[in-house]
């Protein structure tokens, strides 16, 4: 039986490595990552990090490194398949395995459909693009377009289209392109009734893309144009092979660089906010699609910041909504105290009554906008006045509801500096003493302790069940490291960070000019996996990679590269490029020297290998002066 290849993938998505290795070692913030002693090695000093961006950990005491089954594999003495199962029931996720004979064969099938639907969604986007653009059915939406002041710029700019009030238009238009009812029906696009009977889903409506990480459209959001229809206002793609609702932001694939450079992201409620919102320069506004914001969105943010701005409606609607939210944040930091070291990490925008981003970008002007954004209230603050708003400071009843609240939340500051700061400001909020609030925090934090203390022990008892590394097996041998040649180890750290531009690089690399160099096949299997898979994120092709190759990229330092703009590190490219030409050069001419030393050369072959030696010269002499 073997895990299939998709359910692998999908519990990777799931898992926070943080969270998991968090459940085995105490981890502790390090700048942009964590770190601890190594759990394979006795140290003074930690060694061991933990990156969430890129969802992988690096031991560099043991040379160990790589992605969070891995570590699993490592620390429990597991196999891969045990090491999948184990992490997917962390994030609840069943695995059903397949016979073995068969997976290649299913993968395969899958891997064809995915690429289908790919496919279908970008053809049939920019049909419904063309439509909106400049086909007589589509004025009633461009008039509302127009009513809603949605620039005709953003059809292009983000993907809108319209698919036609039809029951059968968009059915027509994939059986002219090649696209049979099933696969139709597979993405979504198509409906069948009880009858049997296929219809078009999206009919009439303004087309929204949703796209993945990549920016390719993988579902659509359809909104409708009929004021009076009795349908429902917005339609969302189905689930799909390739599109799962509860794991897609709307706008990620062009807020995650702008989210790491500003450190923080803007969650919104709806599709137009944050199209609104990066016409207006907040590049950095993302949100999730219909009203409910899942814990996976939440760990797909944690993964570009741990700083959050709640930007929602200002209605009861969108008060609720900001506790929901920020409380599935803090529900997924009981393992590690991260969000919580110096302070809450989620902030709340209560923009001014009536508004929502889009009405005040268009009303307010995104000055306006942006000034507001600009000063969030901290969660805190947002906190203590909905407590207030929500019960009787005046009864008895009610202030003692408020101050357990404000308790309960200060005890889970771990960081003590920090909370006496919050408990001196929530005691001045709410007109009480600091010794009652802070004896109930401390009361709070002596059962948390308490109930630390017996998950602790429940822990160590199965750890000795079960033989784990610090129960008994011995921990894993120093582990064999990649060590490629310094050119190659700067060209891999380059497209590790930068995977899109390894068409470039391999479109001005001639691969005789590095295949004799140590780290060149590595070079070339991402290249390889890259060009059949589009991979976006180091961690998703470590798997495939052998270990000594796993523990060399695990430990590379890619953030400050990572920041680097696409243009220079093409120009970074292209000078290692013309790095390696010259070490190719150079390595020529050594071996046209030792040739030319040989006894007994004929004079025919001497003045080839002469001839050969200045054209090297000349090639040499031009690469120096362009690096």
């Amino acid at each position: 039986m073997a895990i299939p290849p998709q359910v692998i993938e999908q519990v990777r998505q799931a898992a926070d490595i943080v969270d998991v290795i968090g459940g085995y070692v105490p981890l502790k913030r390090a700048g942009a990552n964590f770190k601890a002693l190594s759990p394979f090695n006795k140290e003074k000093t930690p060694s061991f990090f933990v990156s969430p961006q890129r969802q992988t950990f690096k031991c560099f005491s043991s040379g160990h490194g790589g992605d969070v089954f891995k570590f699993l594999m490592l620390y429990e003495n597991l196999d891969f398949p045990a090491a999948v199962r184990r992490v997917a029931e962390k994030v609840g996720i069943r695995v059903e395995e397949e016979r073995r004979g068969g997976a290649d064969g299913d993968y395969d099938r899958q891997r064809r459909q995915r690429d289908r639907l790919l496919a279908l969604h970008s053809e049939v986007l920019v049909y419904w693009r063309e439509l909106l653009l400049h086909d007589q059915r589509a004025r009633a939406a461009r008039d509302y377009m127009h009513g809603r002041e949605i620039p005709q710029s953003w059809i292009r700019d983000f993907g809108l289209g319209f698919a036609p009030d039809a029951w059968d238009d968009t059915l027509r238009w994939g059986q002219e392109h090649g696209y049979d009812e099933a696969l139709l029906l597979a993405a979504g696009l198509l409906v069948r009734n009880e009858a049997g009977r296929m219809y078009d889903r999206f009919r009439g409506r303004l087309i929204f893309s949703i796209a993945n990480d990549q920016g390719q459209p993988i579902a659509f959001s359809a909104r409708s144009l009929d004021k009076e229809a009795k349908a429902a206002k917005y339609i969302n793609s189905p689930e799909t092979p390739i599109f799962t609702k509860s794991k897609v932001l709307f706008g990620l694939h062009r807020a995650k660089r702008p989210i790491m450079d500003e450190s923080r992201a803007i969650i919104c409620e709806g599709q137009i906010d944050v199209l609104r919102c990066h016409a207006a320069g907040v590049l950095n506004a993302v949100a999730p699609l219909g009203t409910a914001f899942t814990p996976e969105h939440a760990r797909i943010i944690k993964r570009y910041t741990r700083q959050v701005v709640l930007c929602l409606d200002a209605d009861k609607a969108g008060l609720n909504a900001a506790e929901r939210v920020t409380q599935i944040f803090l529900d997924q930091t009981d393992s590690m105290d991260a969000m919580l070291q110096t302070e809450l990490g989620v902030q709340i925008v209560r923009l001014p009554d009536g508004h929502d981003p889009d009405s005040m970008i268009t009303r307010e002007g995104a000055a306006a906008f942006k000034a507001c954004v600009a000063r969030p209230q901290e969660y805190l603050d947002f906190y203590l006045d909905r407590l207030r708003e929500t019960n009787d400071m005046s009864a008895i009843s009610g202030r003692r509801a408020v101050i357990e609240s404000a308790a309960a939340f200060l005890a889970r500051v771990p960081n003590r500096a920090y909370r006496e700061q919050l408990l001196r400001q929530t005691a001045l909020r709410l007109s009480v003493s600091d010794d009652i609030l802070l004896a109930r925090v401390a009361e709070l934090e002596r059962q948390a302790k308490r109930s630390a203390q017996q998950a602790a022990v429940r822990a160590a008892d199965h750890e000795r069940a079960n033989h784990t590394v610090s129960g008994g097996v011995a921990p894993p041998a120093r582990a064999e490291v990649l060590q490629p040649h310094p050119l190659m180890l700067n060209l891999l750290q380059l497209v590790a960070a930068h995977p899109r531009q390894i068409p470039a690089v391999q479109k001005m690399l001639d691969p005789l000019w590095v295949r004799d160099l140590p780290g060149a096949e590595l070079w070339q299997k991402l290249a390889d996996l890259y060009n059949d898979e589009g991979w976006e994120n180091i961690t998703a092709v470590l798997p495939r990679l052998a270990d000594r190759e796993q523990n060399f990229l695990a430990g590379l330092p890619l953030e400050e590269l990572e920041k680097t703009a696409d243009d220079a590190t093409l120009a970074m490219a292209g000078r290692l490029v013309r790095l390696l030409q010259l070490n190719h050069v150079q390595g020529q001419l050594q071996i046209v020297w030792r040739q030319l030393a040989a006894p007994g050369l004929a004079d025919d072959d001497k003045a080839a290998l002469l001839a050969r030696m200045r054209n090297l010269q000349l090639q040499k002499n031009t690469l120096t002066a362009r690096t």
